[in-house]
């Protein structure tokens, strides 16, 4: 009897070892006007980085997307960020597999522009011209205007 129950603990033990894996969401479908496509879907993505934000004022926040835990890193999502306040859509996508870019100017989940770059790297304050409200989303009087939809307080 003690066998038994003794293999049936090592079985279970086994068990929850192979079925352990990484969290991952299942995709969001996002209604596009005719003609676009939704930003690349992160969510079959593990998130590598910090999503905090400390800093204050206005700025940039670039989250790292990799395939499997400890491989190299597969996309970077930027988002807009005020006063530890992180938007939730990323305005800007690049996928280092293919070296390809993807933007949101407006932030509604629906690609904007997109192409390839020569180099595998991405700096996303060259894309910030094209951003509606970029220079903006620190702005007192639009801070109270803006939906809590948009922002996700992150501590």
């Amino acid at each position: 009897m003690f066998a038994v129950l003794f293999y049936l603990s090592v079985l279970f033990l086994l068990a929850g070892a192979c079925l352990a894996r990484p969290v991952r969401h299942a995709a969001s479908v996002q209604a596009c006007a005719s003609g676009q496509q939704p930003m690349p879907n992160l969510n079959a993505l593990l998130l590598r980085s910090n999503p905090s934000v400390f800093a204050t004022g206005r700025l940039i926040k670039g989250l790292y997307y990799s395939e499997v835990p400890k491989g190299p890193n597969a996309m970077a999502a930027f988002h807009m960020a005020c006063d530890r306040l992180l938007e939730q859509k990323p305005f800007l996508v690049m996928d280092f597999r293919s070296s390809q870019f993807f933007l949101d100017g407006d932030r509604d989940g629906c690609i904007d522009a997109s192409g390839t770059l020569s180099l595998p790297q991405i700096d996303p304050a060259d894309f910030l011209l094209a951003v509606d409200g970029a220079e903006e989303i620190c702005n007192e009087d639009l801070i109270g205007q803006r939906h809590l939809n948009d922002l996700a307080s992150v501590p």
